[in-house]
Formats: C-alpha cells, structure tokens, sequence
C-alpha cells in the first residue's frame, strides 16, 4: 500500500501539472499565468480543493506536489530560458494558494468525517439503551 504523504504528492503533482496541460486547450496561452482574469488563481483553487479532499492532511507534501508538477511539466517541456529561475520562485509562491485550498478541503473533509462518527456513534449508544 502506498503510505497517505505519497499518494498526496501524487494527487497534487497530477492536478497541479494539469492545470499547465488544460491552460492552452482552455485559454490559449501555453503558461496559464498568462491568461487573462482569474484562470491560473482559480485553477490552482479548485486543483487544491480536489487534491485536499481527495487525501486530507500531509498537507508539506501536497506543497511540494503542486511545486514538483508544475516545475516538472515546465521541465518537460523545455520551457527553460532565461526566466525559468524567476518563473521557479513564482510557483514557489502561486503554490501557495494551492496549498491553502488543499488545506481548507482536507479540514472540511476531516470534520465531516468525525461529525458523522460522533453522530453514528451517538445513534448506536441510544440504540443500546434499554427502555
């Protein structure tokens, strides 16, 4: 079985790098940056909400996810030039916002999961009382 903070890595390299496949396909620029409004904010939003409520917590590694795909799918591209060191500290920064949807969807997730403990555990305990 793969542990929980690798599989958090993974889901948050997956989603993150492709926001970076999707952004030509979506906006027609090849780095979604680059795309006019709130693209590249609002996809790394909802990539960090999936990523977080698909695998709460270890939430440095969904960090280091987001930073790892984004700066894997540039590398893959040959996407380096002479702003490749200054576009790095940028997705060191955007990655950030991912992060902070992953965390918020992984603490939602975790308390609706102990909500509905609590609550099957409240229902069993007046299940076992005698009349």
């Amino acid at each position: 079985m793969i542990p929980k903070p690798a599989l958090a890595f993974l889901a948050s390299a997956t989603a993150s790098a492709l926001i970076w496949v999707l952004s030509p396909l979506l906006t027609g620029h090849t780095e979604p940056w680059d795309a006019d409004g709130q693209f590249y904010f609002s996809a790394l939003v909802l990539a960090g909400l999936c990523a977080g409520a698909l695998i709460p917590r270890s939430l440095h590694m969904h960090y280091l996810g987001a930073v790892a795909g984004q700066l894997g799918y540039e590398l893959w591209l040959g996407n380096v030039g002479a702003l490749f060191l200054l576009g790095a500290v940028f997705l060191l920064i955007y990655s950030t916002i991912f992060v902070a949807a992953a965390m918020l969807a992984s603490g939602l997730r975790i308390w609706i999961g102990e909500r509905s403990s609590d609550a099957s555990s409240s229902r069993s305990d007046t299940d076992n009382e005698s009349p």
